[in-house]
């Protein structure tokens, strides 16, 4: 089978956007704060992560984004 490129991310752009924020240690509210959403839609598009993903919260789904390469593991 000829190899096609790379596989495209199940996520949403919002969604790797709110897993990468995670990743940097904002919280929700952070997040929402910084991109003009309520602390409630944060979730809800991290939920949804969760469930594109396979896993059971948000501290998987970032592990898993950063293992798929989806989103940067942030700097140390």
């Amino acid at each position: 089978m000829a190899n096609r490129g790379p596989v495209p991310s199940p996520l949403t752009p919002r969604q790797l956007e709110c897993l990468s924020r995670i990743a940097s240690g904002e919280t929700s509210a952070e997040i929402g704060e910084a991109l003009g959403l309520s602390k409630r839609t944060v979730d809800h598009y991290v939920l949804n992560a969760c469930a594109r993903l396979g896993v059971r919260n948000r501290t998987q789904a970032v592990a898993k984004a950063i293992g798929d390469g989806m989103i940067l593991a942030p700097p140390p």
